[in-house]
């Protein structure tokens, strides 16, 4: 039975800006487990983004694609997909506005089209780009949808307008080069509810780590919610403690200022 259960964002908390862990980031990991306790990715990303960064860490639980896809002891016990209608949808809008959009499940993505955006977001997250099929969306079965706009005014309009037309699902504007969008029924929040719900981790204490508004229904659901010094100023709001930057030694700081190692 662990002790305690801790949720780790990835981009911004457990990444470095190079999208590595530190070497003093993993000791900590390391000795997080041996004291008793188990680690979790939970993160925006896909199960097919994170399978090496798991392997090589030694974390065997995961929360991908913000709670579409729940990894316990390396076994996938939940999957969930949008539905299909709503990602036709989608799509038809996207295309007829002239965005790009791409679909992720548990196993890559497919984009819609290329442009500027889109070039820049897999460039940033150390990715090559995916597949072009336009008409992909016919036959998708996507567990989170990401639509390519701008992080500022006209990207924050076009989102605005596309939460009016699609109440159905959530909107996370964490990337300065796209939105992500994910079933409202889905969060990170329901990916830790799922993995407190497992008989192994009864009774067992709750952290979460993060940086970005989609960390938000996690830290609500956790004992001990921690932002990262560089997070968004709503998260901090959220946090119980805020501890030093992803390129400070945040991870290991905290988990010392818990007595977790």
């Amino acid at each position: 039975m662990a002790q305690a259960v801790v949720f780790f964002d990835l981009d911004g908390t457990l990444f470095q800006d190079d999208k590595t862990v530190a070497p003093a980031t993993q000791a900590a990991l390391n000795q997080l487990v041996a004291n008793g306790n188990e680690p979790v990715i939970a993160t925006g990303r896909d199960l097919w983004e994170i399978r090496a960064l798991m392997a090589a860490t030694g974390i065997s639980n995961a929360i991908a694609g913000n709670g579409a896809t729940i990894v316990a002891h390396n076994q996938v016990i939940e999957r969930h997909h949008i539905d299909h209608a709503l990602t036709v949808a989608i799509s038809q809008q996207c295309a007829a506005d002239g965005l790009v959009a791409a679909w992720y499940n548990e196993d890559g993505a497919v984009l819609s089209g290329l442009d500027g955006l889109s070039r820049a977001n897999y460039a940033d997250v150390h990715q090559a780009l995916p597949p072009v099929q336009p008409d992909y969306y016919l036959r998708a079965e996507p567990t989170r949808m990401l639509i390519f706009v701008p992080n500022n005014a006209e990207g924050q309009r076009i989102t605005a307008r596309y939460r009016t037309l699609f109440p159905q699902m959530s909107f996370y504007h964490d990337s300065p080069y796209d939105i992500d969008l994910i079933e409202t029924r889905l969060s990170k929040e329901s990916g830790v509810n799922a993995m407190l719900a497992r008989p192994e981790f009864a009774g067992a204490t709750s952290y979460a780590f993060g940086d970005g508004d989609n960390d938000i229904p996690m830290a609500r659901r956790v004992d001990h919610p921690v932002a990262m010094a560089n997070a968004s100023a709503e998260l901090k709001a959220c946090a119980e403690f805020t501890t030093r930057s992803n390129m400070d030694g945040g991870i290991e700081f905290a988990l010392q200022h818990y007595q977790l190692i």
